[in-house]
């Protein structure tokens, strides 16, 4: 009887994780931590030294905050499916602030990636609520801001990332002496 092995994946779910993690920004001592798995193991893992359980599969993109399903599906020909080279992207500036906001990119249904500048003491306008589910991401990437929402403050410095439901009224203003950068993701539920 000839026997056909099955189909490897374990170099793609390497190096799915790797990019993954990559993408988000976490390092593989962070990821050890999440998952419990040792750092050397995971190491191992991405650079298909060593195949992995379900277990620590489930676990592993359980941390990186995705499915199991898309660190196993096989290499597209190309990942690319959005680029915004500098200078390109909607951008906008505030005439009375001059807080400057710039697209990013729009990853994918309900999601915008956006970089915001605003000068000493600006203020953006104030946002409506967005659907009910709806959520920011704020990371600080230089000066000092102050994010409010339905009331409640929240002071966030450079390298500073906080995740807040955006379903409410909501605003945000440089606090600091300079300019501050502040890079924005905004989720909102699929319809």
């Amino acid at each position: 009887m000839n026997r056909t092995d099955p189909p490897r994946h374990d170099a793609a779910f390497g190096a799915a994780v790797r990019a993954r993690r990559a993408v988000i920004g976490i390092t593989l001592e962070q990821l050890a931590e999440a998952t419990g798995i040792s750092r050397s193991a995971l190491s191992r893992i991405e650079r298909d030294e060593l195949g992995t359980s379900l277990n620590y599969g489930l676990a592993i993109a359980q941390a990186l905050g995705c499915e199991l399903q898309e660190l196993l599906a096989a290499p597209a020909a190309t990942r690319i499916t959005q680029l915004t080279r500098a200078g390109e992207g909607l951008r906008y500036t505030d005439p009375a602030s001059g807080v400057q906001r710039r697209t990013l990119a729009e990853p994918g249904p309900g999601l915008q990636w956006l970089a915001y500048t605003l000068p000493a003491g600006a203020t953006t306008s104030r946002f409506a609520a967005h659907p009910a589910g709806s959520c920011e991401c704020f990371h600080v990437i230089q000066g000092a801001v102050l994010i409010e929402v339905d009331g409640q403050r929240l002071r966030l410095g450079p390298g500073d990332t906080a995740c807040l439901r955006a379903d409410a009224e909501h605003h945000f203003r440089n606090t600091g002496r300079g300019k501050a950068r502040v890079m924005l993701l905004v989720a909102q539920p699929r319809r």
